[in-house]
């Protein structure tokens, strides 16, 4: 029984001497410091290196003891470490595996015992800006048809490398991707460019988790010259005009053989030329014109036809019958006019003379009937009157005459 009393009183005051080394003390701030560089600048996906130096009094800090890094609040936590011996004023680097784009705050504090904690007051301004270690692209001459490999080396930081692939803007804006590759080392891309390849972009992406570098180069592809469709030649009056359009790479000058007495004018837009020829009409009896151009990797001609030529021939080429046979039926035309005109002259007064004789015709006409009518009703007015006759009264006895 006795024994039993021992050990409850036993395990009371063990636990008495628990609770009392569990009491948090007062810490003296002048005890404690710590020596850090703040604040620092660094690039996306860089490695971040703390280097720092701090005291305590190492009559109140027990071993072991816990220092931790946090990120903003104490409480969050991105790195601890257990420190079995107590031995103030050592020196510690603390690491940081690459960060984004931003501004960040990172402080110290000590743990130990029976929950004792020790905060610095100090923090470490961590400022990170965009990458400036692009991915060094390496591309050899491309030429038209022939293979040609280009080579990604990424930049190389702690942080690692998640991704390394290729965008490839063609022609249109088409995009295209290549490759995905995980192990960090460089990427290579081989193909066979074509004339349209020229001037696209082509972009090789590393991807670092914490943020995404890439670089850019524009393909310089040779290739020898290409005569355009839009190439044609016009008779203009009594000129002759034509246009030659030639591209290739490197630029590819153009010569009109065969053709003599003629102005030329050219130039040339990027990996474009164009020249143009004026020339008399009469001079060239041909139906088209051939054109030539030419750079280091080779030649291209094209037989340009000349539009509405037949048409437009007698226009330029006129000789002394030419000239007659050109005049003759503008004089018929002109005659054929005039007595147009005058046959219309004539049957419009001969209309208008017809037309006065009928009215006055008609007029008379009625002058006449109407004298007649008035003659006629006079007439018939002195017709009643007739003179007497004396004769034999039939009233009487005798015969009356008269006497002279």
């Amino acid at each position: 029984m006795t024994l039993i009393y021992s050990v409850i009183l036993c395990l009371f005051f063990k636990a008495r001497i628990c609770q009392l080394q569990c009491v948090k003390e007062t810490l003296d701030d002048t005890e404690f410091s710590i020596n850090v560089t703040t604040p620092i600048e660094v690039e996306a996906a860089d490695c971040i290196r703390i280097s720092y130096k701090f005291t305590f009094p190492t009559n109140k800090v027990t071993a072991p003891y816990r220092k931790i890094w946090f990120k903003g609040d104490p409480q969050n936590t991105v790195s601890t470490e257990v420190v079995d011996t107590v031995e103030s004023g050592t020196k510690d680097r603390f690491m940081i595996r690459g960060l984004p784009r931003g501004e960040y705050e990172f402080g110290f504090k000590l743990e130990w015992g029976c929950n004792q904690t020790y905060i610095f007051p100090k923090r470490v301004q961590i400022s990170v800006s965009a990458s400036t270690n692009t991915p060094d692209v390496t591309v050899p001459p491309m030429t038209e048809g022939q293979q040609a490999s280009l080579y990604c080396k990424p930049y190389r930081v702690c942080s690692g490398i998640t991704d390394v692939y290729w965008k490839w803007t063609k022609a249109g804006g088409q995009l295209i991707l290549y490759g995905s590759y995980g192990n960090g080392m460089g990427n290579s891309l081989t193909l066979t460019p074509t004339a349209d390849d020229h001037n696209t972009n082509i972009t090789c992406v590393a991807d670092y988790g914490s943020g995404v570098l890439e670089t850019t180069v524009t393909l310089d592809v040779k290739f020898s010259p290409k005569i355009l469709n839009s190439s044609q030649c016009m008779v203009e009056g009594k000129l002759l005009v034509c246009v030659c359009i030639s591209r290739g790479n490197p630029l590819a000058p153009i010569t009109w053989p065969s053709l003599t007495d003629f102005s030329v004018t050219s130039s040339s837009n990027i990996q474009t030329v164009n020249s143009i020829i004026t020339m008399s009409a009469a001079d060239y009896h041909d139906t088209s014109v051939k054109c030539i151009s030419s750079n280091e990797l080779g030649r291209a001609e094209v037989e340009i036809p000349l539009q509405n030529y037949t048409e437009n021939r007698p226009n330029y080429e006129l000789d002394s019958n030419h000239s007659s046979n050109a005049v003759l039926p503008w004089i018929i035309t002109g005659v054929s006019l005039s007595l147009n005109l005058i046959l219309l002259t004539s049957l419009i007064i001969c209309i208008k003379r017809c037309r006065g004789k009928s009215q006055q015709r008609e007029l008379g006409e009625d002058m006449n009937t109407y004298a007649s009518l008035n003659q006629a009703d006079v007439g018939q007015e002195y017709s009643v009157i007739s003179p007497r006759t004396r004769g034999v009264s039939r009233e009487g006895h005798g015969v009356a005459r008269d006497t002279p």
